[in-house]
Formats: structure tokens, C-alpha cells, sequence
């Protein structure tokens, strides 16, 4: 008996229950959440930041690279292609300075200003932003100075 119902018995159950599992829905039916957008994780540098020859200041999420190159260049990389260099800097960048007094400057090896932003009392903060941007903005945080390389 238990061979008869082992053969013939399990396949007809199963063609019995097809029509019920059809009608319970998918776990996976209901839409989905929509998705949140995702929180900005941009990186901020005050008075007195400064990077020098090799190094970089990179955005929270590491899609937007600012660095003073060992050539002595001074660029900013997005998804890491060049998207900005200071410009007449390069090959004389040795440190790249956001100083106390909100101005953003490039110094050579003797310490002579090669490029500046302009931002002489009116910066608060260099902002390296996960779109692709280097900002400075005022104390009202409004920008003063861009790269313009933003999405």
C-alpha cells in the first residue's frame, strides 16, 4: 500500500494542490519600498588644513579625489578621471593650503602663492562633495569658489 501510494499517490497530490499554491501570492509580489535617497557624506576642511605633495583630501563616498600630485600638480579626480587642475600650477605645487584666513592657496617648495581661489575673507570651509565638486563656502554657507565639476 504504502509503495501504491508512494507511486501514484504523491504527483496526484501535488497536481490536487497546484491550483491553491497558485493563488497565494509571491513573497516577493508586493512592491517594493522606494528607496532612500542616499545621505550626502561630503568632506569639510577648516582654517589651517593643509595637504601637501602626495596626499589627497577624498569625499565620504570616494568619488571625488583632490590632490597635489608628486609632479606638482594640483587636481581634482571624479570617479578617478581628472575632471579639474589649478591652473599654472603644475609642476610647482608642494601644498595646497585652506587658510585661516578662507582663502584657498597653492604654495611651492618656497613657499610662493602659484595659484589662489580668491576667497580671501570670504571662506569658511573647503568642502570636497560626493558629487563630484570642491566648494568654499562663506560662514552663511553659500559657495564662493567651485571647481564646477559637480554632477
Amino acid at each position: 500500500m504504502i509503495k501504491h501510494f508512494m507511486r501514484r499517490g504523491l504527483p496526484v497530490l501535488a497536481l490536487a494542490l497546484l491550483p491553491a499554491l497558485a493563488s497565494v501570492p509571491a513573497a516577493d509580489a508586493s512592491p517594493a519600498p522606494a528607496a532612500a535617497p542616499a545621505a550626502r557624506s561630503d568632506a569639510h576642511f577648516y582654517g589651517g588644513s593643509t595637504l601637501y605633495k602626495n596626499q589627497a583630501w577624498t569625499s565620504g563616498n570616494g568619488r571625488t579625489v583632490l590632490r597635489v600630485q608628486s609632479d606638482g600638480n594640483f587636481v581634482l579626480y571624479k570617479d578617478g578621471r581628472a575632471a579639474w587642475q589649478a591652473p599654472g600650477v603644475w609642476p610647482k605645487a608642494n601644498r595646497a593650503v585652506f587658510q585661516e584666513d578662507g582663502n584657498f592657496v597653492v604654495y611651492d617648495a618656497n613657499g610662493n602663492a602659484v595659484w589662489a581661489a580668491g576667497t580671501w575673507h570670504k571662506g569658511a570651509y573647503l568642502s570636497v562633495q560626493d558629487d563630484g565638486n570642491a566648494v568654499v563656502y562663506n560662514s552663511a554657507n553659500q559657495p564662493v569658489w567651485a571647481t564646477n565639476t559637480g554632477d
